[in-house]
């Protein structure tokens, strides 16, 4: 089959593809090079015409006679120029460079029309949403997206980073915001912790349910000449401990509506108990802060001391609060019979007021001043728990009479508050990180459980499909084909259904070798060193090759 036949053969497919293969049949029935084709498809694929390109490879390759050279070289130049018809011809036929695409501009791109789905509208609105203050010719110009559909994805590789930097705020507000929110910070004491203060160095005081630092107020005078306290005296008696019965308040003071100055003209009335002291006042050691208790005292002499004087000067070192564990308070008020009540998470110690109100002392009820419903409440033997609170909203008082028995317990009883640290609702952010370790520890228990092989390994049946193993090599070094040759050896197919097939492109000697690629991957597979084996021919399909 010549030329000029095979090229009326494939001619006469293309009339039947259309008009457009007529001219390109036409086209190399009239080529001036006699070969059936144009020069620009031999120059492109040969570089130059087939004749002289065999001609020489010929010569090259065989070292025969000059008729034996043309013959093998016309039977390599028809069996190219089959292929090259073959490929010109589809290419005309269908438009294109073999590729799927665009028929009719003959690229190698795809493209597909999909309908778009809901959740595809929804993420493509909410990549918006999170970049619409990025305006797209910003995005055009500044970042060089002129096609959409890139800026498209630009916006929404931005939305996955804004909602990522999202979930860190999100989980930094769990575990440091939703703690300070569910239980806010408090400057708050135990009477241990007061005791734990009594050096010269850090001396607190606690005094009607507030916390003081008199470290810095002891190193100042006080007192006059007749009763002058020193730093001993401070640390000894005061520093660590609670200081009630030093500043007893008169009744007839802390509550005015309840005792008039028919009852007490003197302001010589009394609880004899303060705080959470359990002597008797005139039997402390504490000075006591009282009218007449020193004469040439005029600060003394005003039945307002203690507000008007004591504390605006202690409110300077004020620290916090009192608090008192609810338990401890339980256990006072049912197991030792102490009337210790709780009143909207506040702290009333009226041992003081039952104390003498059953005392011998009471004639005409003098003591009983508070309501006696709030009386009632308050001393029930033990029944029910500390926390009177639904009793005490229960009682059926007009607004006037509730302040005033309000007041009267808060100015002589009040000690502090519930110390709720330790609830529920304090400690939720800790339980909840707690939760989420013991969640992580289980799936990497779970995930080490599952590595983990009980008995032995069952080893997997060989496969027993055909497989070529190709290894190209350039410039490769002794140990690296080595082990890659040594790697697909050792594979587990079957020897008789495995093909290692190796491609040295070119007679090329690597940097750091002292051989030829070919060379060494001949040595590791043991040819006889004497062998020299011919080169390969290849045609590359690559585009732009």
């Amino acid at each position: 089959m010549d030329r000029r036949r095979m090229a009326s053969y494939y001619g006469g497919a293309a009339n039947d593809a259309g008009s457009a293969v007529e001219d390109f049949g036409a086209r190399n029935q009239t080529s001036p090079h006699g070969n059936g084709f144009d020069n620009p498809f031999e120059d492109r694929y040969y570089g130059t015409t087939p004749r002289t390109m065999h001609d020489s490879n010929s010569g090259e390759n065989f070292g025969g006679g000059a008729r034996l050279n043309n013959a093998m070289g016309s039977m390599h130049e028809k069996e190219r120029l089959d292929d090259l018809a073959r490929k010109e011809a589809t290419k005309v036929i269908t438009g294109g460079t073999g590729g799927e695409g665009n028929v009719n501009k003959g690229t190698h791109e795809h493209v597909e029309d999909l309908e778009t789905t809901k959740s595809r509208r929804c993420w493509v609105a909410v990549a918006w949403a999170l970049t619409c203050c990025i305006p797209t010719p910003l995005i055009s110009v500044c970042g060089r997206m002129k096609r959409p559909d890139v800026r498209m994805a630009w916006r929404e590789k931005v939305a996955i980073c804004a909602i990522i930097v999202f979930l860190w705020f999100v989980l930094l507000f769990i575990i440091i915001g939703l703690g300070l929110i569910l239980c806010p910070k408090e400057y708050v004491w135990t009477l241990d912790d007061v005791a734990g203060h009594n050096t010269q160095n850090s001396a607190f005081v606690a005094l009607r349910g507030t916390v003081y630092d008199i470290t810095d107020f002891m190193k100042q005078k006080h007192g006059d000449s007749a009763y002058t306290a020193t730093t001993d005296d401070f640390v000894s008696y005061y520093a660590g401990n609670d200081v009630n019965a030093s500043f007893p308040i008169p009744v007839r003071v802390a509550c005015p509506q309840f005792v008039t100055a028919k009852d007490d003209p003197n302001y010589l009335y009394f609880y004899p108990v303060q705080g959470t002291v359990d002597e008797d006042p005139n039997d402390q050691v504490m000075f006591q802060h009282t009218i007449n208790r020193d004469p040439i005292s005029t600060e003394l002499q005003d039945i307002n001391f203690y507000s008007k004087y004591a504390l605006p000067v202690l409110k300077k070192f004020k620290k916090g609060g009192v608090v008192w564990k609810y338990q401890w308070i339980e256990d006072m008020y049912k197991e030792q019979s102490q009337y210790w009540r709780v009143i909207n998470k506040e702290v009333f110690n009226l041992e003081p007021y039952f104390a003498a109100a059953k005392s011998g002392l009471n004639t005409n009820k003098k003591y009983n001043i508070l309501d006696s419903k709030l009386e009632a409440i308050m001393d029930q033997g033990g029944f029910g728990t500390a926390d009177v609170t639904k009793d005490w909203d229960a009682i059926n008082w007009d607004p006037q009479t509730r302040s005033a028995n309000y007041n009267c317990m808060k100015n002589l009883f009040y000690v502090g508050e519930v110390d709720d640290r330790q609830s529920v609702r304090c400690l939720f952010t800790n339980y909840m990180l707690l939760a989420f370790a013991c969640l992580l520890m289980l799936v990497v228990l779970v995930k080490f459980l599952t590595a983990l092989q009980f008995g032995n390994k069952r080893r997997p049946v060989p496969p027993s499909k055909f497989v070529i193993c190709q290894v190209p090599c350039y410039t490769e070094d002794d140990e690296s084909l080595e082990k890659t040759i040594n790697s697909l050896a050792g594979l587990s197919y079957e020897d008789n259904h495995k093909l290692m097939f190796i491609v040295c492109d070119g007679n090329i000697i690597g940097s750091g070798n002292d051989k030829p690629t070919p060379r060494i991957v001949l040595d590791i597979l043991g040819v006889d060193p004497e062998y020299d084996p011919p080169g390969r021919d290849y045609l590359a399909i690559a585009e732009g090759s």
